[in-house]
């Protein structure tokens, strides 16, 4: 038997002599007087138990989105006890009542969050429930909020004329209104546990579920029809049905239907890979039979990398967990031996006149790097004039200390930077195909519309037409833009651009609403034609009339 199995023996057990003794403690309860002290330690030995269980889950489960489910379900669970505790310690009828309403509370919520468990079995680690459940939270807070408002309207649960109590009462309209919503969520949460139970594409079912199941319909039915022996021994409902849900979950993480961390012993034992998990601080939790001497803590603690050479032909490899490391060995041998023959078959070209070969690789090389060089000057001349703005404006924000020159500096960086990233990537793409395609001119314009309205301009954009245009062409297409918002960004209030490239003149038209002046722009865009009017530029650019056909 491994390690995990009798740890898990131990738990189970210490568990179920702490239930006998609550349930030793309910029954000498019942005949004797003055049994306020035995109900707070069976109430708390429930609370200890279920708070243990909470932990367990935190540390065993993988899937974080179950994980926070099934750790709320806990709270729910123990904040339901600690009610049911004070309730039953305290004598105010009207604080008694209260705390009889807050049972809803956990009534409520703990089915709906069972339905999110049971959607998510069988789902991957960053499976996430969708947006639509809020509006099921949101049916289940107004329930609550229907339960908590009794006193006003009386819906829920009547009272007699005598008074508020808790001790004689009747149910309302509303109670099966609450009561169906309690039913059908455990319903759903049951039925989608017990579908995922049976094994895709076999007849294999997973029984370890249906027991807990079918003991809380057996328990419910004993309890309805008062078994004289289950009321003696298991008489607190909230109780059975705490441990009903926790048997329940338990169940699917035992079966596999909830991923845990459990099993590294059984796995471990069947493995011939070198393995070794650790804790923090590196003492050693589990070791495979082939690790056939642990691993020196002084050794592990002054790894400075996640991978060490032991000897020539052993690598050692790490690798970090959220509550330790594990650590493994590789044999190189084989690799090594591989890296020997590669040398053996180099020296043997170099021999038989082979390094031609070699020499046009590298020549190769060159040429790609040659290129690349090539690209790495055009980016930088293109967008040198952006880059010295850069600088300037990044040497400025360091010094400043005016957080609304800050952010503004910050904005007109991301909008510049947002050029140089798509320019660079207009030269990328036409050195590749020739020609650049309208919709990338449109992503381009797209990107940096988004960049300007974050920074407070009212920007708006359009590009008519589909299809492809000449690299020069999109370049400057793109760069006419950048240059209006450059002439114009200390005070750019507004800009409209609009581009019909369905035309065989490609046409320009831009409205700026700025205090800069933008004349000196024909000097840079030939054919470029101004208007001003009402603090309005209004721009028009035809390409074909500038040489626009590149």
């Amino acid at each position: 038997m491994s390690k995990a199995a009798k740890k898990s023996i131990w738990i189970t057990a210490i568990a179920l002599l702490l239930i006998g003794i609550a349930m030793w403690l309910r029954y000498i309860s019942r005949s004797i007087d003055g049994t306020y002290g035995i109900t707070q330690i069976r109430s708390g030995i429930y609370i200890i138990l279920l708070s243990a269980w909470g932990l367990s889950v935190r540390n065993r489960i993988i899937q974080v989105q179950i994980r926070r489910y099934l750790l709320a379900i806990s709270g729910l669970m123990i904040f339901w006890l600690v009610l049911r505790t004070v309730k039953y310690s305290v004598s105010m009828t009207d604080l008694r009542r209260y705390l009889w309403y807050g049972y809803y509370i956990p009534l409520l919520f703990i089915p709906l969050l069972s339905v999110w468990v049971a959607r998510s079995l069988g789902k991957p680690q960053d499976y996430r429930i969708p947006f639509s459940k809020w509006l099921f939270y949101l049916t289940a807070g107004l329930l609550l909020l229907l339960v908590l408002t009794n006193d006003l309207h009386q819906w829920v649960f009547t009272f007699p004329d005598a008074g508020l109590s808790d001790d004689a009462y009747s149910y309302g309209p509303g109670y099966y209104v609450v009561a169906a919503w309690e039913i059908l969520c455990a319903a759903a949460a049951m039925g989608m546990i017990l579908l995922k139970c049976r094994l895709p594409h076999s007849r294999t079912f997973l029984c370890l579920p249906l027991i807990p199941f079918a003991l809380s319909l057996a328990y419910c039915y004993a309890y309805v029809t008062r078994i004289r022996w289950v009321w003696v021994l298991a008489g607190d409902m909230t109780v059975a049905q705490c441990l009903m849900i926790v048997g329940i979950f338990e169940s699917c993480i035992w079966c596999g239907l909830i991923p845990s961390n459990l099993g590294y012993d059984e796995l471990l034992e069947v493995t011939d890979l070198p393995i070794q998990i650790t804790d923090r601080d590196y003492r050693v939790q589990h070791a495979s039979a082939t690790m056939k001497e642990p691993l020196e803590n002084r050794r592990l603690q002054q790894m400075t990398s996640d991978s060490l050479l032991l000897d020539e032909n052993t690598l050692l490899k790490r690798h970090r967990l959220r509550w330790g490391y594990v650590f493994w060995k590789e044999d190189i041998t084989e690799l090594n031996k591989l890296q020997q023959r590669l040398e053996q078959t180099r020296e043997e070209l170099r021999d038989m006149g082979d390094v031609l070969a070699a020499e046009n690789e590298q020549q190769a090389k060159w040429l790609k790097l040659t290129e690349e060089n090539r690209l790495y000057d055009m980016m930088e001349k293109q967008t040198a004039r952006q880059i010295g703005m850069l600088k300037r404006w990044l040497d400025e924000l360091k010094e400043t200390d005016d957080p609304g020159r800050a952010r503004c500096l910050l904005g007109q960086v991301i909008i510049i930077g947002t050029y140089i990233k798509r320019r660079n990537n207009l030269i990328f793409i036409g050195v590749q195909q020739g020609e650049i395609s309208i919709r990338e001119l449109r992503l381009c314009l797209n990107e940096s519309m988004e960049n300007l309205t974050l920074h407070g301009v009212n920007c708006r954009i359009s590009v008519k037409g589909e299809g492809r245009l000449s690299v020069e062409q999109a370049a400057q297409i793109y760069d006419l833009f950048e240059a209006v918002v450059e002439e114009s960004l200390p005070t750019l209030q507004c800009i409209l651009f609009f581009v019909d490239a369905e035309k065989t003149e490609k046409e320009i038209y831009l409205s700026v609403q700025c205090d800069e002046v933008l004349c000196h722009l024909k000097e840079r865009f030939p054919g470029l034609m101004l208007e001003e009017e009402e603090g309005l530029s209004y721009l028009t650019w035809n390409m074909k009339k500038t040489g626009g056909e590149w």
